[in-house]
């Protein structure tokens, strides 16, 4: 088992530098690969980010391409063996996703939740729970809590739990199988919320039906918030 951890930034760099520190100290498991996809379109910024990070290989290239044009073009490169336009192999099983502006509050056992993916084919992913965001969220006390009968919590033999759901697939800080970056990643505005409805609807790429599918939160129902969310505005488009 390996696994790849995929940072997507686009020039905030004041935030960068927390979100890969908090990275560097808080995730733990089989990790063999660090990536880095810089969406600033801006070639001497890629460079410095080269030299600030030399544990990273860097994916971004070209033209600014927006949120879902950035996840499109960093997928294709990790959904093949040998990229394209690098001089490098993937052989990863499961990437570790997180944009720029998330920090970490609880060590993360990625080793544990590739273990769960594995075993339990019908999740896409399994994502950890960030603070109240929207007022929505607030009010209610969190993400889990504004719906609680739509999240069911699971254990397994290891003592590992987790809380499924058919809400949706986010690009918050999470764990997915590689093989579902073959899936590609949507064009155009609401890319995050049309790519979940079309994995509950088609399925996974690995042969599970899109009524079996399903998403999952790391943790047991009161284990509270794994990762913080420390960016106020976006800086990318097309969400």
């Amino acid at each position: 088992m390996s696994i790849a951890v995929l940072v997507m930034t686009d020039g905030r760099d004041e935030h960068l530098d927390r979100a890969v520190q908090s990275a560097s100290w808080h995730l733990g498991g089989p990790i063999t690969e660090w990536f880095m996809h810089d969406d600033s379109g801006d070639d001497d910024h890629r460079a410095q980010l080269a030299k600030r990070y030399p544990q990273f290989v860097q994916l971004g290239i070209g033209p600014r391409r927006g949120f879902g044009g950035a996840i499109n073009w960093a997928w294709s490169v990790l959904s093949i063996n040998r990229a394209l336009d690098f001089a490098f192999y993937i052989e990863d099983d499961f990437v570790f996703h997180v944009e720029d502006d998330f920090i970490f509050h609880q060590p993360v056992d990625l080793g544990a939740m590739a273990d769960v993916l594995t075993s339990r084919p019908h999740l896409a992913q399994l994502a950890l729970r960030r603070q109240p965001w929207n007022d929505a969220e607030r009010a209610a006390g969190g993400i889990v809590e504004q719906h609680p009968d739509d999240y069911v919590e699971q254990t397994d033999e290891d003592g590992n739990a987790w809380l499924e759901h058919r809400r949706f697939f986010t690009t918050n800080p999470c764990l997915y199988p590689r093989e579902l970056c073959s899936a590609g990643w949507p064009a155009g505005p609401d890319s995050e919320g049309r790519f979940g409805l079309r994995l509950l609807e088609r399925g996974l790429p690995w042969g599970v039906s899109g009524a079996d599918v399903r998403m999952g939160f790391w943790g047991a129902r009161d284990s509270g918030e794994w990762v913080e969310h420390i960016g106020v505005q976006r800086a990318g488009t097309g969400y």
